[in-house]
């Protein structure tokens, strides 16, 4: 863990300011995907509103492949997998959570 770093009062604010609107964000996600759901159970087809409209439609199911099943059948080298392994670059990264 690492350890606590002692921050000036601005610092702290957009903190604070951060972690409100990451919350308010999380709760309105939550409220958005229970009104989608029951938008959804009206079936597909386009429903108007006053404001808006929306469309509720078919998707077809993704088809996806398994590639790295597939290499592994040929049972490639270390070395043959080493030249096609590609490494991202450092980040910095965030998370915020209440106190």
């Amino acid at each position: 863990m690492n350890a606590v770093i002692a921050l000036n009062p601005s610092v702290q604010s957009i903190i604070d300011e951060y972690g409100s609107i990451d919350s308010e964000i999380k709760r309105l996600t939550k409220q958005k995907e229970s009104l989608s759901i029951q938008i959804k159970q009206a079936g597909a087809g386009r429903y108007t509103a006053s404001i808006y409209e929306a469309l509720v439609f078919d998707v077809k199911p993704r088809v996806t492949t398994d590639w790295e099943s597939i290499a592994l059948k040929f049972n490639p080298s270390h070395q043959l997998i080493t030249a096609h392994t590609k490494t991202g670059e450092a980040s910095l990264s965030l998370k915020v959570t209440k106190v």
